[in-house]
């Protein structure tokens, strides 16, 4: 749960800077919408997708590790079975 609310949190502060990033005042508002409600409505439907595509990222990000972990803790395994069973042979020609 800890976890989620850090995604949320750090996925909110992101759309905040990019919201900053692309703020239409510098603009004079010459693009797309003449109105100023037009562009509030624009830049908080932004601002939503922002906040679930930086979440969305942020999770399978972290799935992806996690996933590279487990493959990696898995080939270590087995690499150190087979070291451990070329010792025991190594053992054994000596005796």
């Amino acid at each position: 749960m800890a976890q989620r609310l850090i995604d949320f949190t750090i996925s909110i502060l992101a759309s905040v800077v990019s919201l900053l990033l692309s703020w239409p005042y510098f603009r004079d508002f010459e693009y797309w919408a003449e109105s100023h409600t037009m562009w509030l409505v624009y830049f908080v439907v932004g601002f939503v997708l922002a906040v679930y595509v930086f979440y969305v990222l942020l999770r399978i990000t972290r799935t992806l590790f996690e996933h590279d972990g487990l493959d990696r803790a898995e080939t270590a395994a087995v690499a150190a079975t087979k070291a451990s069973d070329n010792t025991k042979r190594d053992i054994g020609r000596q005796s």
